[in-house]
């Protein structure tokens, strides 16, 4: 026996998810997030007070973090400082620029994990491998111990820009003894996911249609961020990115990725509500892209605009200058999330300002069943399902190999 692995919390939910993977000697924790939003529409983000992780004396020996988005980063604020966490680096600057912009407790001591470098933590050794999900440089992680190996696959898809690597990834990992893998999409229809790719494509239809497009996405959404400057651009539109938006893009560093800073069809509108922040904020995230803000040599007819639920005022602002003649909004997020009370205000709010039409144009940053079934190249002989709300449809895909364990059921490999 190498390995007990126990799903904290996940095995029946989407979000949140907490796995605990031990040896007799050692102990980790793969992901520490928050709740997605309730029926009340909150996200839950208090302390879950897991002894020896977040209270009382510290067991565990490291936590290891998958990628950037808060149902999985979003409550490491709450481990205890002895115990290491470990972000991938750009990850982690996502995580500290969105805490900044959102108001949220940041942990300012992790340390930095790259892809495909191991990380030995006394009998256990994580190495994380890149893969691609609606969050910008995600990661696998492939936990080993005494010849057991076992992959945590966060969450994943292979119908981004970078999925066609998912193949030759799993080929380098070779046959793992269990999977604990994601199925988000468990719950929805059997089809292939819509590519960015295709995405891209339906956008520029859309964008030919309209003089003005407004944008509202995930800003962390980096692939779709270039889904809608490739359609902008293709229908002659200037690109506008919100202030946090493009705090985001630059911060990445990644010069095929736009941004204000590199490029020069694209530019930045600064909301309202942001010239009201503090001066360390504005030193910190708002004055040195102010450059990239002007107004009067940007603002035509014609343009893509990327917006948040806060920013009603900046499109009455654009409405009352008669910049809003011939609009749409497209709605490119999870379904899920237009239940949200401010999302809902926003949609109806902007009605008033010449924008009626609202396109839902979105793909899931999950894996579909096609993407899924290639984990049996791995040949595992134990899948774990979390970050689902339907596990029983993972033994469609894998038969018998599937264990269905409830929240802190015990499983050995």
């Amino acid at each position: 026996m190498a390995f007990q692995v126990k799903i904290l919390k996940g095995s029946r939910k989407i979000g949140g998810c907490i796995t605990e993977i031990s040896t007799d000697s050692n102990k980790i924790i793969i992901d520490f997030g928050e709740d997605l939003p309730d029926d009340d529409n909150k996200v839950k983000s208090e302390n879950p007070n897991i002894v020896g992780l977040t209270c009382g004396k510290s067991i565990y020996d490291a936590v290891f973090i998958t990628h950037s988005h808060g149902d999985h980063i979003g409550l490491i604020h709450y481990v205890n400082e002895d115990i290491p966490v470990y972000v991938e680096p750009v990850s982690k600057r996502i995580y500290e620029r969105l805490s900044s912009f959102t108001g949220k407790v940041v942990r300012s001591e992790t340390v930095d994990m790259n892809f495909e470098e191991k990380i030995v933590v006394g009998d256990i050794s994580v190495i994380p491998y890149f893969v691609d999900h609606s969050s910008y440089n995600s990661c696998m992680l492939l936990v080993e111990s005494a010849g057991k190996r076992i992959l945590h696959t966060g969450d994943f898809r292979s119908h981004g820009f970078r999925g066609n690597e998912l193949d030759d990834t799993l080929k380098r990992i070779g046959h793992v003894d269990m999977v604990i893998t994601e199925g988000t999409t468990l719950n929805r229809e059997d089809k292939d996911m819509l590519t960015e790719e295709d995405l891209s494509k339906k956008a520029r239809e859309i964008f030919e249609k309209y003089d003005q497009v407004f944008i509202l996405q995930s800003s962390t959404n980096i692939d779709r961020v270039c889904s809608f400057y490739e359609a902008s651009k293709n229908t002659s539109k200037t690109f506008i990115e919100d202030l946090f938006t493009s705090n985001i893009t630059c911060i990445l560093e990644d010069s095929s990725i736009p941004n204000p800073k590199e490029y020069d069809d694209v530019y930045i509108w600064i909301p309202v509500k942001y010239m009201k922040k503090s001066e360390d904020f504005k030193s910190k995230y708002l004055y040195e892209y102010k450059e990239f803000s002007k107004q009067k040599s940007y603002m035509n007819k014609k343009y893509t605009l990327m917006v948040k639920s806060s920013m009603v005022n900046d499109i009455k602002k654009l409405y009352d200058k008669g910049y809003i003649t011939n609009a749409c909004l497209i709605y490119s997020m999870w379904d899920g999330y237009k239940n949200k009370e401010e999302i809902n205000n926003f949609i109806e709010n902007i009605k008033e300002y010449g924008i009626n039409d609202v396109i839902v144009l979105h793909t899931s940053g999950h894996a579909d069943r096609k993407a899924l079934s290639k984990l049996n190249d791995l040949s595992p002989t134990k899948v774990l399902p979390i970050h689902t709300s339907n596990p029983e449809e993972l033994k469609s895909l894998f038969g018998d190999s599937v264990y269905l364990v409830k929240d802190g059921e015990m499983v050995e490999i």
